[in-house]
């Protein structure tokens, strides 16, 4: 048996870019609104100096390990609810994780700085926020959702993921005034918006792509808030090797036709559970709107392969799959996300297998891939190593905010604190504090 995929089976080297919102089940190709801690015995860590060592796991502690030579190095079973870490420790635990943050900057900096029309939202008719941080409080702007509450839910656990990212900041987040997008397409006509985005495409430059609201909660019963899937998945996770040889998928047909396709792939096969689910209510938020046939997410972790139909592992459902001991199968993407520079279809590092997007060659994949036990056991090693011990920890998310609004300040006017009413010269804080939004 050989030791990696056959050459017909690699994917390429060079990923450009996947379809938005992993099981953003309800919504449309348009962009608008649808209705334990892991115990690991011989731990990579990162030093700030960037090298890799191994060492014992530590019992947990709240308190960052601090070397001898006072070298701190992340240790996923004792900091991946660090939320506080500093922007030294941020780079140092996480390498790569800012490069769309990086290369943001950099286009700001060709094209001039971010005005006030940048924040702009009129020009959206739902599924936008305003918002800005004032003395380290966040406010409320603006608000534009439809009637559905999909995009209010998206909206509440976006805003806070950045409250949390600013109230265990170790240092002080500037003065920023930003909106962003709950939509699956931030910006679906093209109109070249510099908006907060879930997914661009590589030609949309002026679009910051930010953490996922699934980071925080998914707005339905059926998968619940982050952090506690990651506590139910590592409770229940088993052995690869005793896991179902088959792969796995749930999800509603309404919302690509690729979904479609990979059912047409997979119907009969031993090797798959693939099944679609039906929404008796499109506009539910709620788990009573799924059939008896859904799997909760710790249920997709019982199977050595699982499936994401959009091609992206971190948006929508995507992130809580990532972190069961399985092989996680994508397809080629068309657009893009803020982990995809992470994501390595090939090699000793190979962390994804990556298929055609009509999911033609998936069977040619899994086959060899039962086939080669050892191989897909190091790949879903390499996922967890990566994503689940490191990049799509909680501590993570709450580096990524923080670069994310230290980044936007940088190149973005200074926003103004007071409204000012002409005739009697009063001023009033502009906004809503979160605390009274939520």
């Amino acid at each position: 048996m050989t030791s990696a995929l056959p050459t017909s089976a690699l994917p390429s080297a060079t990923c450009p870019t996947v379809l938005p919102g992993e099981d953003h089940a309800t919504s449309p190709a348009d962009g608008s609104e649808p209705g334990n801690i892991y115990t690991i015995p011989a731990e990579k860590v990162v030093t700030s100096k960037g090298a890799t060592t191994q060492t014992d796991a530590p019992a947990p502690s709240t308190a960052p390990n601090t070397h001898e030579e006072g070298q701190w190095s992340f240790n996923t079973t004792r900091d991946e609810r660090a939320y506080g870490l500093t922007a030294e420790q941020c780079d140092a635990a996480f390498p790569g994780l800012f490069t769309e943050i990086d290369r943001a900057i950099e286009y700001r900096n060709k094209i001039g700085k971010i005005t006030p029309d940048d924040v702009d939202i009129s020009w959206k008719e739902h599924g936008a926020v305003r918002a800005a941080i004032i003395d380290q409080q966040l406010y409320v702007l603006e608000t534009k959702f439809s009637g559905s509450g999909v995009g209010s839910l998206r909206g509440l656990s976006l805003l806070h993921a950045i409250h949390r990212a600013i109230i265990t900041s170790p240092s002080p987040i500037p003065n920023v005034e930003f909106s962003f997008s709950t939509t699956d397409i931030a910006d679906p006509k093209n109109r070249r918006h510099s908006i907060w985005a879930l997914t661009r495409t590589e030609e949309q430059e002026e679009k910051w792509l930010m953490s996922d609201f699934g980071y925080w909660s998914w707005p339905n019963d059926v998968v619940g808030a982050y952090e506690q899937i990651r506590r139910e998945i590592a409770i229940n996770e088993m052995d690869f090797a005793d896991k179902k040889k088959q792969v796995v998928w749930r999800g509603a047909l309404n919302t690509n036709s690729i979904r479609k396709n990979l059912l047409s792939v997979t119907a009969n096969k031993d090797w798959a559970d693939v099944e679609a689910m039906q929404w008796i209510d499109t506009n539910s938020t709620a788990g009573n709107g799924v059939t008896s046939n859904s799997i909760p997410i710790p249920g997709h972790c019982q199977y050595q392969f699982v499936i994401q139909t959009e091609g992206n592992s971190y948006s929508g459902r995507g992130k809580y799959l990532q972190n069961c001991n399985s092989v996680v199968i994508m397809h080629k993407r068309t657009w893009l996300e803020p982990h995809h520079p992470l994501l390595i279809p090939s090699g000793p590092s190979q962390n994804i297998v990556e298929v055609e997007t009509d999911f033609s060659d998936l069977e040619e994949k899994i086959s060899f891939l039962l086939q080669n036990p050892k191989q897909a056991q190091r790949i879903a090693k390499n996922g967890i190593d990566a994503f689940r011990d490191r990049y799509l920890t909680p501590a993570a998310q709450a580096c990524y905010w923080r670069r994310m609004l230290g980044s936007w300040a940088d190149v973005s006017f200074v926003p103004e604190e007071w409204e000012i009413d002409e005739m009697t010269g009063t001023r009033t804080i502009r906004g809503m504090p979160f605390e009274s939004f939520v």
